[in-house]
């Protein structure tokens, strides 16, 4: 994707800067031998600028889709493995899918962001939407884990068995991954069945898999596919 946007602008000015030399030459010039031959050079340029940058144009957008696409399924598959964690586990089962999760390899997904490359970038921003808004935020939640990757496995090896130690970066990490959120619901009511007494409950959802969802499946989806598409799929 990078390299044929690079090669579509590249292909894109010689075209251009052929085509206005071949019209200088032609009109303002006395035709000779020696104009004649070099007009004919540089329309035999400009002819194969000319398709260079189209077949260039076209194959940058299927590129861009697939890149797109499989950056997508990339972080979908990210998003899986993360989805599997349970606050419910016990210690050991957490740092257990800690150092899992960092084992798994993540570089197709590393390569695939890097690829990315947008014609207008300056105007419609969106490479670094998506940077900031979808990778970023697991690029960040990664490197938090490998921070405590060490400790991890000095812990599971018995080298570092520090348990309160472990309690504090699980705890790190969780806050990165779950929403705690309180809620009201009554528990006694008056005989006009007026709540006149509130318990509450904590209810968790998994943030930054919710999040990076409705980003993929919202201005991410309209970036790869385009608004028409977009509009279909929402019908």
């Amino acid at each position: 994707m990078r390299a044929y946007k690079k090669i579509t602008i590249l292909t894109g000015f010689t075209t251009i800067i052929v085509l206005v030399c071949s019209v200088i030459l032609h009109y303002w010039f006395i035709e000779n031998s020696e104009i004649n031959f070099w007009l004919n050079v540089f329309l035999a340029v400009f002819g194969s600028a000319l398709l260079t940058t189209l077949t260039s144009w076209v194959t940058y957008f299927y590129e861009k889709r697939q890149t797109m696409e499989g950056f997508a399924y990339s972080t979908r598959r990210i998003l899986r493995s993360i989805n599997h964690y349970q606050r419910s586990f016990s210690l050991e089962d957490k740092i257990k899918f800690f150092l899992a999760y960092s084992d798994e390899s993540k570089d197709d997904w590393d390569m695939q962001m890097g690829n990315m490359d947008f014609f207008f970038e300056k105007i419609h921003h969106n490479r670094k939407y998506i940077y900031e808004n979808i990778y970023m935020p697991i690029l960040t939640f990664n490197q938090a884990v490998g921070k405590h990757i060490w400790h991890f496995r000095w812990y599971m090896d018995g080298t570092g068995k520090n348990e309160a130690v472990m309690e504090g970066f699980i705890k790190e990490l969780e806050d990165m991954l779950i929403e705690e959120e309180e809620k009201n619901f009554p528990v006694e009511f008056s005989e006009d069945g007026i709540p006149i007494r509130y318990g509450q409950f904590i209810t968790t959802k998994p943030k930054l898999v919710k999040n990076i969802q409705e980003e993929l499946n919202g201005k991410y989806f309209e970036c790869m596919y385009g608004k028409k598409i977009k509009k279909k799929a929402v019908r």
